[in-house]
């Protein structure tokens, strides 16, 4: 009896549902040339997205707020660069392979996912 509870309670765990990736997660570059080297402008430098991170450019932040409608992500985040902070608004809006965002209240382009 306890051998098939151990199996029982195994089985379930494994059969739970599996994290799924954000669609903004990943590495993308208006560029393509951002996908291979860090460029040293914002077009040409990778935005590298993580669940908790965003790294672009000059800028190194952390996702404070974040709520999502439908795959687009509208982030609070906590950045800094060149020995100053602040707080800024991102918007990443995916769609496929490419991405918008918005930066900071202004659009930076379309982007599009690194390979």
């Amino acid at each position: 009896m306890k051998r098939v509870f151990v199996a029982v309670v195994a089985a379930t765990a494994l059969a739970g549902p599996a994290l799924a990736t954000e669609p903004w997660v990943g590495r993308w570059s208006i560029d393509p040339v951002g996908c291979n080297r860090y460029g040293d402008t914002a077009s040409t430098s990778p935005l590298i997205v993580t669940d908790t991170t965003l790294n672009w450019f000059a800028r190194s932040c952390r996702v404070g707020k974040m709520y999502k409608t439908g795959q687009d992500a509208h982030i609070q985040a906590h950045c800094s660069a060149e020995g100053k902070s602040a707080t800024i608004p991102i918007s990443l809006k995916p769609h496929g392979d490419r991405m918008t965002v918005i930066w900071d209240n202004t659009p930076a382009g379309e982007m599009r996912r690194c390979k």
